[in-house]
């Protein structure tokens, strides 16, 4: 299979469309977990895997953005924290994937110090990445990856 999108790509759909494709630059992804507690869940972000938290707002607190780097080495990587409801579960889960400049190894050891649920050890794959996932309390899995050496 190319990963070469052509005119005749994936059911004879091609790259994107010309006016949006060139008319229009993206500049990223800023993935929403739900979560039954946004306070919970912003101090765990920030105390258990380093994230800085961005923003907080409401009161109580509904909405929240944590986020993990300055730029200088890459885009950083934002997470939104959405309270889904006041049950205490939320109504869906989800997957995160987040790329780690280097270390992956070393990564995984601070976050087991620090007591991260870990559902899978790091492993190096066949697609050139050595990753590692991880649950946070509200149940989504973080998956942190780096590149092979």
């Amino acid at each position: 299979m190319s990963a070469k999108a052509g005119a005749s790509g994936v059911g004879g759909v091609g790259g994107a469309a010309p006016d949006l494709g060139t008319l229009h630059e993206f500049h990223g992804v800023q993935p929403v977990l739900p979560v039954s507690d946004v306070s919970r869940a912003a101090r765990w972000f920030r105390d258990v895997l380093g994230f800085e938290l961005d923003f907080i707002a409401g009161e109580p607190p509904s909405y929240a953005r944590v986020k993990k780097g300055d730029g200088s080495h890459g885009d950083p990587v934002y997470l939104r924290l959405w309270q889904c409801n006041t049950r205490g579960t939320p109504p869906w889960r989800g997957e995160i994937v987040i790329h780690v400049g280097k270390d992956i190894d070393g990564l995984h050891a601070a976050y087991v110090k620090r007591g991260v649920t870990v559902i899978e050890p790091p492993v190096s794959q066949p697609w050139g990445l050595r990753e590692f996932a991880i649950r946070e309390p509200d149940g989504h899995v973080l998956r942190f990856c780096g590149y092979l050496p």
